[in-house]
């Protein structure tokens, strides 16, 4: 792995491939600074972002992924919605237990709302041009492919941390979240935990 990058910003490059924008302060005092640092994950050409907390004290820590549900309509997202508040919720309870915590934003949600179109305006869509049966057909296609391959990207840049202790890593999904949580585990069979909300 290696950091590049001028002052106190840097690119960490993962050998995964995977990538990150890492505050150099941080990193030097090898602890939390309160707040979460927003980081970059690459899906091939897709770049997505995430919020990341970490815990104080001496790595490595164990870590978690949380998919979120499937997105916010249009309207929706013209308002702060509540994947950015579950972020600001559960990032620090899990840090100051000791996890290292992703929350990824996935296609078109939160931080990512401008690297494509939401997984919901996507089934929105198909449901009002072909029915209910094509959305659902959709939704296992997102599912298996778009969303899981965003996901496990994020699960690969959170395994590439340092500080993370790649053994012991969980993954928590919420809704749409859940269902891609339990496909994901079925991928990564290495995962020490799944929890579905």
């Amino acid at each position: 792995m290696k950091s590049v990058g001028t002052n106190d910003q840097a690119v960490r490059v993962h050998p995964s491939g995977a990538r990150s924008n890492v505050c150099a302060r941080d990193e030097a005092k090898g602890q939390a600074s309160g707040g979460p640092e927003t980081v970059v994950v690459h899906n091939g050409s897709v770049t997505l972002h995430a919020l990341l907390w970490r815990p104080q004290g001496r790595s490595p820590f164990p870590a978690i992924l949380l998919n979120h549900g499937s997105g916010r309509t249009r309207e929706e997202l013209e308002r702060p919605g509540p994947y950015e508040r579950q972020a600001d919720i559960l990032g620090p309870v899990f840090a100051r237990h000791g996890y290292v915590f992703l929350f990824l934003f996935r296609r078109g949600v939160g931080l990512s709302a401008d690297r494509g179109t939401n997984a919901i305006d996507l089934m929105n869509s198909e449901l009002a041009a072909h029915g209910q049966e094509a959305r659902s057909t959709l939704q296992h296609r997102l599912l298996e492919n778009r969303e899981l391959s965003d996901a496990l990207s994020g699960l690969a840049l959170l395994r590439a941390l340092p500080e993370v202790d790649a053994r012991n890593v969980a993954v928590i999904g919420h809704s749409f979240g859940g269902s891609l949580t339990l496909l994901l585990a079925e991928r990564e069979p290495n995962l020490q935990a799944v929890v579905i909300f």
